[in-house]
């Protein structure tokens, strides 16, 4: 066993989730999969307060063949839901591995939840199995807390569209931690009642960002006292950004570098905009960060991009919902979809590596990632190409309603270009309260937007520096 002892505290660890960054791993080691000999140390080891398997930081691959035991499977935000899909899911692989048993967990996510996870697994009590939203995974990586795929489960990645799996390559040494699970494509859903009342084709969604800016101005100068659209894009402002070919982050990802970028500025100086023309809730700068709730109120234009909100939308009010057009979500040409989504990792403390990894790659399979986008009831997709392909080519019951099967439609067609843009994973917590707080206040005219931006790049390098302190 590998003794590493804690050399900071949980919460220093936390504060790499609630600041979004890891800027540094902690361990010294050299991760190289061609190393020889059992036992020698090929991952860097996590500073963890327990014993970690020198089999699970070798340079050797894990057997999972001969799996058996028992470990904890720990799902973000799914037992209330989904448990019988779940534990049925769980039984079937128990039976197919005799000896075997799945303890399985459920933690809810909000604001905490990042902070939570890092800090049971710097205390080594992180489950086996976890399964991480995009948030979570840069500071799990770069403290060497999950386990190297590559290393351990050579060829893992294989079954992923490859786009995705290319693009989430984050622990030591550019290895992969996380293996993509499923995740809700980002569109665009408008109400087609407000766009007719304001002299916009009802089958003509905006393409780009400045497009959707147009729209939001028209529907405002239509003077029926309805919304364009939402204020502090909390939720997708970085999406939203990429769309406009704007990177935050500079080449080395070493430091955040948009405050010049032309098409950041004229992405805040058109909230600004807006908002003083009165295209903008005021409240929704300062209240809810989430569209979805005004949406259904039938004044507003835009809705969230997040195609299962459509559900709640149904539910609140009908005729909004049957008034919904779907289009992609706003990209310049040649930018691809943004993958922003969920994750199954392993823990690089597991006591049981071989069921760990046997599981982790079993439930993110082509046939299981098919099954729980297929039958789980969300408009979600798989990461893995073959249950993409098949889930194209069979939708679930859902898609049959008209809206729902535009929104799917449109959705799986993002799903097939999808790539892990970087900067979602630096843009977190605290890294991102900095950038929205300060394009908050530019939308509200208390600074102008250059400055602001430039307020938000120095604040959240301020934030990367003390992490490399």
């Amino acid at each position: 066993m590998v003794n590493k002892r804690l050399m900071g505290s949980a919460a220093a660890l936390a504060l790499l989730a609630s600041v979004g960054l890891a800027g540094c791993g902690s361990g010294t080691g050299t991760t190289n999969a061609d190393s020889a000999g059992s036992g020698t140390s090929a991952i860097p080891a996590p500073d963890v307060n327990c014993d970690v398997p020198e089999a699970n930081i070798s340079a050797d691959a894990i057997v999972t063949s001969k799996a058996e035991g028992e470990i904890t499977f720990q799902t973000q935000g799914l037992q209330a839901d989904f448990a019988d899909f779940f534990e049925a899911k769980i039984a079937e692989f128990e039976k197919e591995n005799p000896g075997t048993k799945i303890n399985w967990t459920d933690q809810g996510g909000g604001a905490e939840f990042d902070q939570t996870i890092t800090a049971q697994a710097v205390n080594c009590k992180m489950a086996d199995v976890v399964n991480v939203p995009s948030s979570t995974i840069l500071a799990l990586s770069k403290a060497n807390l999950l386990m190297d795929y590559d290393v351990k489960a050579p060829g893992i990645g294989d079954k992923f569209v490859a786009s995705i799996w290319e693009s989430t390559a984050l622990g030591a040494n550019d290895h992969h931690t996380a293996l993509p699970w499923y995740y809700g494509p980002y569109i665009t859903t408008y109400n087609k009642e407000v766009f007719d009342k304001s002299g916009l084709d009802v089958n003509t969604p905006p393409k780009t960002m400045t497009e959707m800016f147009d729209y939001a101005a028209k529907v405002t100068a239509a003077g029926n006292g309805d919304y364009g659209i939402y204020g502090s894009p909390e939720w997708y402002m970085v999406a939203q950004l990429h769309g406009m070919g704007v990177n935050l982050l500079n080449s080395e990802r070493s430091a955040f570098d948009f405050a010049d970028n032309p098409a950041a500025i004229e992405y805040v100086t058109r909230f600004a905009e807006l908002y003083e023309q009165g295209a903008i809730p005021k409240d929704s700068l300062t209240g809810e960060p989430d569209p979805g709730k005004a949406y259904a109120d039938g004044n507003l234009a835009f809705g969230t991009p997040n195609a299962s909100f459509l559900k709640s939308v149904k539910a609140n009010n009908a005729t909004v919902y049957e008034n919904t057009g779907v289009g992609p979500f706003p990209t310049d040409e040649g930018i691809k979809p943004v993958f922003e989504g969920q994750y199954i990792g392993v823990s690089v403390t597991t006591g049981n590596a071989p069921l760990a990894l046997k599981f982790a790659e079993w439930i993110t399979n082509a046939e299981n990632e098919y099954a729980w986008t297929h039958d789980g009831g969300a408009i979600i997709f798989p990461a893995a190409t073959e249950a993409l392909d098949k889930l194209a080519a069979n939708p679930p019951q859902i898609a049959d309603d008209p809206v729902f099967k535009a929104a799917y439609e449109q959705a799986a067609a993002a799903a097939k270009e999808a790539e892990a843009y970087t900067d979602v994973f630096y843009t977190t917590g605290g890294v991102q309260d900095a950038l929205v707080k300060n394009v908050n206040m530019a939308i509200r005219g208390e600074v102008d937007p250059a400055t602001a931006l430039k307020t938000a790049q120095d604040e959240m390098n301020r934030l990367l520096e003390e992490l490399k302190g």
